[in-house]
């Protein structure tokens, strides 16, 4: 067994479908469109995650998932992000869900809580499903996550963020939430045995900028979807 398989194992003897499923309940959605939400993960994500995670169009710019993935990546993946949480225990992974299709996993955004100097690690990594994509959906629920939890409950100013070269639509979402790209500090990942360059961003939020920042407000949901969710 190597030590990643033990490593797997370990963790699916914590994936407590209980604990997430109270996790889930425990905190409230936010709503990113009528009918998308961010949400906390829950024990059915794992087929999902599982299904995306093996598409080509999604693994070809993610630095760390391994390549084919299997369930029981998702496992160690799903307990991961459960024990990810800010020091007041504020969880740090959100889920991207279609509220017409039950709450299916379409995509995943995680942030940190702490500001960091130095431009080599990432403050948010995201990816969405591609049928969901060129809808402004990630754009919207980066910018809404990063108020609420970074800013706002953190007290967050400083974020560094990278994509690899030429992902322009990865580089117009970080633009549009505010991230500067960084010239001539270009990075490096290897990936498979390749090397690939990478794109650094930069956001720093002066007093001034906060004063002047747009507010991003939650959707609200569609009348169908909120009763059925309260009747749960």
């Amino acid at each position: 067994m190597t030590e990643n398989t033990q490593k797997h194992t370990d963790i699916q003897h914590t994936l407590d479908k209980e604990r997430l499923i109270a996790n889930y309940n425990a905190y409230p959605p936010k709503w990113v469109t009528p009918t998308i939400q961010l949400s906390v993960w829950r024990p059915e994500d794992r087929e999902h995650l599982f299904r995306y995670m093996n598409m080509p169009e999604i693994h070809l710019f993610l630095c760390g998932p391994p390549f084919p993935y299997t369930l029981e990546d998702s496992d160690f993946w799903i307990a991961t992000a459960f024990e990810r949480t800010s020091k007041n225990g504020t969880p740090l992974d959100l889920c991207l869900r279609d509220m017409t299709k039950g709450g299916q996993l379409i995509g995943s955004i995680r942030v940190a809580d702490e500001s960091d100097e130095n431009l080599d690690g990432d403050d948010v990594g995201y990816w969405l499903a591609p049928e969901y994509r060129g809808q402004g959906i990630m754009t919207k629920a980066l910018k809404l996550m990063l108020q609420e939890l970074a800013i706002k409950e953190f007290g967050k100013r400083k974020f560094n963020a990278h994509t690899f070269v030429d992902n322009w639509s990865s580089r117009r979402i970080l633009e549009k939430v505010g991230f500067v790209h960084q010239p001539g500090r270009e990075t490096s990942v290897v990936k498979n045995g390749q090397t690939i360059k990478m794109w650094v961003f930069r956001m720093y939020l002066r007093e001034e900028d906060m004063a002047t920042r747009e507010v991003v407000e939650e959707a609200v949901p569609l009348s169908a979807l909120l009763d059925k969710q309260q009747r749960k």
